[in-house]
């Protein structure tokens, strides 16, 4: 075994045991009682775009997250009162998620997180290599939330970022022109075979992005990924992608660390309340098919944390606010309301109990000190606590 590789196994063992001894002292159980670090993987699922929590596990009839009510959440603890603290924008939640720390309070996007991430802590902890952390995210102005400019961290250590795939603009004023030429003349046909067209040629002329992959690998991975969406008949949707893309990536190099960042719920903004909707039963079901595949494929049946929360809310019309439309002016915090600061969370996996509910107010940052910890490690000096020890006491 390379020798920073070993050294770094056996770092993460030490802290395991030592966590370990102190939870058994104290009487408690949890995850650092059940499995060597090494065994362990961690998958975060942002049901992300900003949606509100009446529209999701607050519905009463559960309508568009069937996967994720029935079948996730009595597998797990569900946590109801997710608090997020700073500036409603997908960056912001995404990277604070990613560190535990509230990043990018000055909107600046061009800069990576203060923080080491928890990619970074992960891979520099145990000397894993780059293909053993991924993040697909639905943006690149996301690529900067798993890379931090903290010192001793960074590019060296961080995950490779996947995006979709874009057009040039000469595709899209295509499209638009048969899209709207369809529409002209009222016949449903047309308007399906214009669809079928200007699918095909987003797909002929679809563009990857490189710039956040670590290595030749990486690079290779998703040229051999885009090659067969590419070739393929099927939807364009950015977040189908992310999910096929993340798949493949489990059946070939089963990272330790994954993040899929969805963000398909944000086509709210174009005041549709249909599409939103059905933009959350499609996130329901994607996230159901990663679910599906950490219950059947070896390397991550019985050994994976699975933490599946928003990344943001939406505001309420009871507030004032313009609804589901908008998550605030982040510039301002105008529209800031409770509809955009409560979101939830569901983990499943070892040591997590199956069907409890917890009330309490937890901030989205403590994320990342909660799939660490089950890792066995810890997350940055500063960084939000750990739900562990909730998990852990029955009261």
């Amino acid at each position: 075994m390379h020798r920073r590789g070993f050294l770094g196994r056996l770092g993460a063992g030490l802290v395991v045991a030592g966590l370990a001894a102190r939870r058994r002292a104290a009487g408690g159980s949890g995850p650092m009682d059940l499995m060597g670090a090494a065994d362990r993987k961690l998958v975060l699922v942002q049901f992300g775009g900003g949606t509100r929590y009446d529209d999701t596990v607050g519905d009463p009839e559960h309508r568009y997250i069937p996967r994720l009510w029935n079948e996730l959440v009595p597998r797990g603890t569900l946590f109801t009162n997710l608090r997020v603290e700073g500036k409603v924008v997908h960056p912001n939640s995404t990277g604070s998620i990613l560190t535990g720390h509230w990043e990018w309070a000055d909107l600046d996007w061009s800069r990576p997180v203060a923080h080491p991430t928890l990619f970074e802590v992960y891979r520099r902890a145990t000397g894993a290599s780059d293909l053993k952390a991924w993040a697909f995210m639905y943006a690149s102005i996301l690529a900067q939330a798993v890379l931090s400019r903290a010192h001793g961290y960074g590019w060296p250590y961080a995950a490779n970022v996947v995006v979709p795939p874009t057009i040039p603009r000469s595709t899209a004023e295509a499209m638009e022109r048969w899209m709207s030429a369809a529409a002209v003349t009222g016949d449903p046909s047309a308007g399906a075979e214009a669809a079928r067209r200007s699918a095909a040629l987003a797909r002929a002329t679809s563009r990857t992005w490189e710039g956040g992959l670590r290595s030749e690998a990486a690079r290779a991975f998703l040229r051999r990924y885009f090659a067969v969406w590419q070739a393929g008949a099927g939807t364009t949707s950015h977040d189908a992608f992310l999910t096929e893309g993340a798949l493949a990536c489990l059946r070939e190099h089963a990272p330790d660390v994954l993040a899929v960042c969805y963000g398909e719920i944000d086509c709210a903004h174009y005041g549709s309340w249909s599409r939103y909707v059905e933009a959350i039963a499609r996130t329901d079901a994607l996230t159901g098919r990663l679910w599906d595949a950490v219950q059947s494929q070896a390397p991550y049946r019985g050994r994976t944390l699975f933490l599946v929360l928003p990344d943001h809310g939406r505001e309420l019309e009871s507030s004032g606010g313009l609804g589901f439309i908008h998550h605030s002016d982040f510039y301002t915090d105008a529209g800031a309301d409770e509809g955009c600061r409560r979101v939830w969370m569901v983990a499943i996996g070892p040591g997590v109990p199956a069907g409890r509910i917890v009330s309490e107010a937890v901030p989205i940052t403590a994320v990342a000190a909660t799939g660490l910890e089950y890792l066995g490690l810890r997350a940055s000096t500063g960084a939000a606590a750990s739900v562990w020890p909730t998990l852990s006491d029955p009261s």
